[in-house]
Order: C-alpha cells, then sequence, then structure tokens
C-alpha cells in the first residue's frame, strides 16, 4: 500500500459562465491568498430579476456550490451540484440576492451526510444533507456588504470541526494528479501509484465527488478547453482551435468537438452564440 503524500495545488478553475450572464450585479472573489483557497473556488453573489422567473444553466465542473437565499424575511440555503452534462435549474427567487460559495472536489472543510453519488445533479435544501447549525441561513443574509457575507461564512467553516479520512486523502491525491495531467490520467495509472485496486479507487471517487476517474478525468479537460475557448473571442481561428486541442489531450479537432458537445449539447460554436446572444 502507497503512502498518500501531499501534491502542491494545481490550478484547475471551476468555470461557470452563464450565472454571470444571467444575473444581475454578479460579484465574484477567488480566495487566492487565503488559507482557504485550496478548498474553496469562489465566492459570488448576483441578484434576480423582480418580475421574470430564472433558471440557471450549470456545466459539468465536478464542484459543489451552497448558495444562500439572502431574502431577510425567509432566507435559505441549497446545495447545488455539478451535473454530468448541462442542466437547467429553476426555483430561484425573484428579486433575491443569492450569495455563492463554490467548492473544490477535493474540499475538506464541509461533511455532508451523504455519498456525494446520492447528491450528484441536485438541488436541494441545504440542512436536509448537512448538519449544522441552520441559523447560517440568517446570519449570511443579514451581512450588509458582499465582503462581510465572505467573513460571516468564513467564521462559520472555522467552527466546523471536520477531520478528513484516509480515504479522502487518497483521492485527493489522485485528484491533484488528474490537476497536473490536464485531465489525461488513467485509473490504471493511478492506481499502480496509489497501490490501491482500480475498483477501489473508482468507488471511493464516486462516494466523495459523485464521478468516476474516468468522468472526472474528461470535466477537467472539458473545463481546461472551455475557459480557453471562451478567451478567444468571437471568432476562433484553427490555430486558436489547434492549441485548445493539444493544451488539453484531445487527439484532434473533432475529439474535441465530441468531448465539449457530450457535456454541454452543443458545439463549441453553438454554445459560443448562445452566450453573445444573451
Amino acid at each position: 500500500m502507497t503512502t498518500v503524500m501531499n501534491l502542491k495545488e494545481n490550478y484547475y478553475f471551476p468555470f461557470q459562465p452563464e450565472i454571470k450572464i444571467n444575473t444581475n450585479a454578479y460579484i465574484e472573489l477567488k480566495p487566492v491568498y487565503s488559507s482557504i483557497s485550496k478548498d474553496i473556488a469562489l465566492f459570488y453573489q448576483f441578484k434576480t430579476n423582480k418580475e421574470l422567473p430564472i433558471s440557471l444553466s450549470l456545466i459539468p465542473d465536478g464542484c459543489f456550490d451552497i448558495l444562500f437565499c439572502c431574502n431577510s424575511r425567509n432566507p435559505s440555503a441549497f446545495l447545488w451540484t455539478s451535473p454530468l452534462q448541462r442542466r437547467q435549474q429553476q426555483n430561484f427567487e425573484n428579486d433575491c440576492e443569492y450569495f455563492g460559495v463554490r467548492f473544490f472536489p477535493e474540499q475538506a472543510v464541509i461533511k455532508l451526510n451523504y455519498s456525494m453519488r446520492k447528491l450528484l445533479d441536485k438541488q436541494i435544501p441545504l440542512f436536509n444533507v448537512m448538519s449544522a447549525d441552520s441559523s447560517i441561513e440568517e446570519v449570511i443574509a443579514a451581512g450588509k456588504s458582499f465582503g462581510e457575507r465572505i467573513k460571516r461564512f468564513e467564521k462559520f467553516l472555522n467552527r466546523a470541526n471536520f477531520t478528513i479520512s484516509d480515504d479522502q486523502k487518497i483521492v485527493n491525491y489522485a485528484i491533484q494528479k488528474i490537476y497536473s495531467s490536464n485531465g489525461t490520467s488513467n485509473i490504471n495509472h493511478l492506481a499502480n501509484q496509489l497501490g490501491y485496486s482500480e475498483q477501489y479507487i473508482r468507488r471511493k471517487f464516486e462516494e466523495y465527488i459523485g464521478f468516476s476517474p474516468k468522468q472526472f478525468c474528461q470535466i477537467v479537460k472539458f473545463q481546461n478547453s472551455l475557459n480557453r475557448f471562451l478567451e478567444t473571442g468571437s471568432e476562433i481561428g484553427s490555430s486558436d482551435l489547434l492549441d485548445i486541442v493539444h493544451e488539453n489531450g484531445y487527439y484532434d479537432q473533432a475529439h474535441f468537438i465530441r468531448g465539449f458537445k457530450k457535456m454541454m449539447n452543443l458545439t463549441p460554436k453553438q454554445y459560443k452564440k448562445t452566450l453573445v446572444r444573451i
């Protein structure tokens, strides 16, 4: 059995472009220089419209978000988990300010009461799946600013006494290897490095992050290529596309397009056009 060593965290950023585009007064903060940056990818906040019902598309990122509805009369919070394909999510209140926290898959500060495999691709009231003081809903809603809500949430995390298990250390080590390979790792190689069976690693991945190692590799490749693709602007040249293909371990352009469409139900160019129309 291999001793699991700590790896330096790699640069993986889970991107959800449609939340920003489809909401009002969107702001975000990456806690890059904070002690929680290894666990939390992003704090963000937005407002919904007064009159129009809202639905937001969530795309695969392997993460989970905690989203607080900061309605002073009726605050609430729910867990928002990653789909395997782009999916519309509803049940957002009109004219509400939402405060969100996006956790990396390998986070070690929040303990959920169920396997992530059972929670995947769902929007669930937070305290149905987490044992904690429900007053955090009122505490976050009472924050007067985005920055104050971040501080209040960090204080809440500091009170959570969650000890990471040996199994999760194994999963987290494998996740860091996947990040460092840009999603090109395979489970056989990971199993050989860790000294555990492929079946065991697959089972623990599904328990802690909901996805198999192969699925998670596909998500990492997709997210890395999505960021790069959307940075290219409205017109993408063939050389830009080839760079994306080679940087993210796709065999060729057709392989990249198939992988993108599997996650989004749209080709890369079709998806970019939907963002422009929005």
